[in-house]
């Protein structure tokens, strides 16, 4: 695979995939987004001049002034006048960022890592669950059920259950009319793809029926307009996945508890 190398100040060589995109901004933006969220240019790091960076990367520099503008925004990288940009610690990043997301996934999802995905989808997920209940429309009941049954069809497939499944909890976070619910929708896919791809249900006949059987009962419990049937289910569900996959964690999960959801 060719690449794009260059120097961050005085550290060490850092090597690029070199990535097909759309845009000028994509091509930077995947490219130094996703060495940063690795490690390849590590926190503290001083970036390139923009003329390099230009150059390495065959881009103009209005293209590679907005995509250093997005990763700003996205918080990886932090810029001086007369001093640089260099890359910001990670307590700065938003980990909510979809990109941030994927470019951290694609690293490697470590036990940790999925652990604290699937921590904040039992704090967030089971209360989206209950409002939804309060006030999902007729549409999402019919759109979750859709998802429920591609989820039942997909014996066997692990992408096509995922994407049923994912489908599935977004319509949730829809369904509750909650916009900050819908803005953790890349967080739940995220988790979701983090563990399937150690340990998916459809490895495991049963284990298949049991998730489908565990979805069947959130929606069931959305429709009859039961919010804390509801929670209970989607908590219920959240914990299966772990269990599937905590089999190769190094930390157990923590014990949430969810509260009654009144009108």
């Amino acid at each position: 695979m060719s690449s794009v190398r260059f120097r961050s100040g005085a550290a060490a060589m850092v090597t690029l995939p070199e990535r097909r995109s759309r845009s000028a901004h994509d091509t930077v933006l995947r490219g130094l987004g996703s060495a940063i969220v690795s490690g390849e240019l590590p926190v503290g790091a001083m970036l390139p001049s923009k003329d390099e960076l230009s150059r390495q990367f065959g881009v103009s520099h209005t293209s590679l002034r907005e995509a250093l503008q997005t990763l700003s925004a996205k918080g990886l990288i932090a810029a001086k006048t007369k001093i640089g940009t260099w890359v910001q610690d990670e307590s700065h990043w938003n980990m909510f960022d979809a990109d941030i997301l994927a470019w951290r996934l694609a690293k490697g999802a470590d036990h940790g890592f999925v652990a604290n995905l699937f921590e904040i989808r039992q704090a967030f997920e089971p209360a989206a669950a209950a409002i939804a209940a309060l006030r999902r429309g007729g549409e999402h009941i019919v759109e979750l059920r859709r998802h429920l049954e591609a989820m039942g069809e997909a014996s066997g497939d692990k992408q096509g259950f995922t994407d049923a499944d994912v489908a599935f909890h977004l319509c949730v976070l829809d369904a509750s009319g909650n916009p900050f619910m819908r803005s953790i929708g890349a967080l739940i896919a995220t988790a979701l793809a983090a563990s399937f791809a150690l340990s998916a249900p459809t490895d495991n006949a049963e284990r298949a029926a049991t998730a489908y059987r565990q979805h069947a009962a959130i929606v069931d419990a959305i429709d009859a307009q039961c919010p804390q049937a509801a929670a209970d289910a989607m908590l219920q569900a959240i914990r299966q996945g772990w269990t599937i996959y905590s089999g190769l964690a190094d930390r157990p999960l923590a014990n949430l508890s969810v509260r009654s959801v009144r009108e």
